[in-house]
């Protein structure tokens, strides 16, 4: 081939190339500016429940509802990384499993109120693999040959019997793509059941919904943040934050009722968990069949985000997914044995993420051994004194295991403008408190107190509306743990440490760059933004629209990030 030729073909190949590559580095340009400065669950906290991925909870939420302030929404969701288009078998609520949403209004860290959701399949044509022969254009258009009943139960502590508030009724589809859900929304809509309680009407979803969590999984590579300069962030590679749930679904729960049906008395507070149940013997048999039988044993359990997958250690994990809340105090106090005592102790008072922190990026952590000293061990450790709850980190186990009061004042934003509350002030703690983990919600704390541009960083922002006073959707959870546990909310919440002051640049530093979800809420019209309608969470995404990061977008990343 002469040189000339040679030279044409490469001028129409950059010519290409250059009309190819200007509107893709446009794009990846507007993704990187959408996606800038949070970080999240795994969904995947245990050894065990991450081979059970139908019974896996990957979180909970609980809100005051934004339709109605004197509601109270819970909202649960399982099955993690939900690719949309994973189909001909689309993922669907396992009919083997019980899903549970547990308040406990009484401060015994038992149930009180229990919500649980079971499914049944029924197929209507049997002869063919499709999921859906054609459009769907109803609940009970028979084009789609794959339903999903659901039924949901309460059950109210001294009465063993449930109370069936959903009776078998058909929950929403998968979202496929624009030939066979082109209409999701209405399907979806359509999905949504009315309850009754003696209170007032609350509504149930039982269905497929976008993944409501944010998170870029590399910060699992030895405390990676994305998107910050070394230490924190990479030296080589791909240094700029990606959200590894970007674009996945899960199965989500969500019931609201009013506020006055789940709460006691006069106290305000009340607390809830989620978990999964399953029969305690399975029998694979003939003909690609099983059997279920056996009373139901918990396999899962989610209060508080993080929980299982940065503070309890390795020997705990599966055991922690075992147990209900009643149990935590007893294990926290030796009823297990020594050994699991200090373990568990430890790693909520002396939390191993702080001792990283401070290891690996100079963090200085509250109620060090020595702050001073060049020794890691004392510089980067909390001491805790065995069999003494709340012997080490105060605020960690507050945020955790009891509710929040405040040893000094604390400012916070409401809508008539800054607000001091006293030392003393009762957060979201109840009036009598087991020590034990879950979610726990002042539902007196609503309206007027919020506030008025609600803040992603929850109470450490100034929003007493947020995170750890209940979880809503828009909560930053993750970066709001990750400033706890250098020691944010210490000296409004323990104190006793009076040399440690926390450091507000670290702000800027203990984040992964994305400060919200990657698809707007229910109701709102941009992500970030609150949901404003029922069942609150995203819209389940659809296999049509999934975007998989593949390497030519990271090769267009890394470039852009050095140039």
């Amino acid at each position: 081939m002469s040189s000339q030729p040679s030279r044409r073909l490469l001028r129409r190949i950059g010519l290409v190339l250059s009309i190819v590559l200007t509107p893709l580095l446009l794009i990846t340009a507007v993704l990187i500016g959408f996606h800038s400065p949070a970080l999240a669950s795994s969904h995947r906290e245990a050894p065990i429940i991450s081979k059970d991925t139908f019974a896996d909870n990957t979180d909970t939420y609980v809100f005051i509802s934004p339709e109605n302030q004197n509601n109270i929404v819970f909202v649960g969701s399982w099955i993690p990384f939900e690719a949309p288009e994973g189909g001909p078998n689309y993922y669907e609520w396992d009919d083997s499993a019980l899903y549970d949403i547990y308040v406990d209004n009484d401060g015994d860290a038992k149930a009180d109120i229990t919500y649980t959701l079971s499914s049944k399949v029924k197929v209507e044509n049997q002869a063919t693999f499709l999921y859906n022969t054609n459009t769907i254009k109803s609940l009970t258009d028979p084009n789609w040959n794959r339903k999903q009943y659901i039924t949901v139960t309460e059950t109210i502590e001294g009465n063993p019997t449930p109370i069936t508030l959903v009776a078998n009724k058909l929950t929403a589809p998968v979202n496929i793509g624009s030939k066979s859900t082109p209409n999701y929304q209405a399907l979806a809509d359509a999905a949504i059941q009315t309850i009754s309680t003696p209170q007032g009407a609350g509504k149930v979803y039982a269905g497929q919904t976008d993944d409501a969590f944010w998170v870029d999984l590399q910060v699992f590579d030895l405390l990676t943040l994305r998107g910050q300069k070394p230490p924190v962030g990479y030296t080589n590679g791909t240094n700029i934050p990606v959200d590894s749930l970007s674009s996945f679904n899960v199965h989500s729960f969500v019931v609201e009722v009013p506020i006055s049906h789940v709460t006691a008395g006069s106290d305000t507070v009340v607390g809830m968990w989620a978990g999964t149940r399953r029969a305690t013997t399975r029998v694979i048999q003939a003909l690609g069949t099983q059997a279920h039988s056996g009373n139901e044993v918990q396999v899962s359990r989610l209060g508080m985000p993080l929980v299982n997958e940065v503070v309890i250690p390795l020997a705990l994990k599966d055991a922690f997914n075992s147990v209900p809340p009643s149990t935590d105090l007893a294990l926290y106090t030796g009823v297990a044995g020594p050994e699991i005592q200090a373990l568990l102790q430890k790693s909520v008072e002396n939390p191993e993420l702080g001792t990283l922190l401070c290891s690996l990026y100079g963090v200085p952590l509250p109620a060090a051994i020595d702050a001073t000293s060049s020794d890691l061990a004392k510089k980067c450790n909390t001491a805790v004194t065995t069999g003494v709850p709340r012997s080490g980190r105060g605020d960690i186990f507050d945020i955790f295991l009891t509710g929040m009061k405040l040893a000094a004042p604390f400012t916070i934003n409401t809508k008539t403008g800054p607000m001091t509350l006293p030392a003393g002030f009762n957060v979201n703690q109840m009036k009598t408190v087991t020590p034990s983990e879950m979610i726990r919600i002042n539902t007196a704390i609503k309206g007027d107190l919020c506030s008025p541009t609600p803040s992603r960083l929850g109470v450490l922002g100034g929003d007493a509306c947020g995170f750890p006073n209940g979880r809503r959707l828009t909560d930053d959870v993750v970066e709001i743990e990750l400033l706890a546990v250098a020691g944010a909310a210490y000296p409004v919440l323990d104190g006793r440490d009076t040399s440690f002051a926390f450091t507000p640049a670290l702000i800027g530093v203990l984040t992964d760059g994305i400060d919200h979800n990657d698809v707007p809420f229910r109701g709102a019209t941009a992500a970030g933004e609150a949901p404003k309608q029922f069942p609150y969470m995203g819209t389940a995404q659809s296999g049509q629209e999934h975007w998989h990061t593949n390497p030519f977008f990271n090769i267009l990343l890394t470039w852009i990030s050095k140039n």
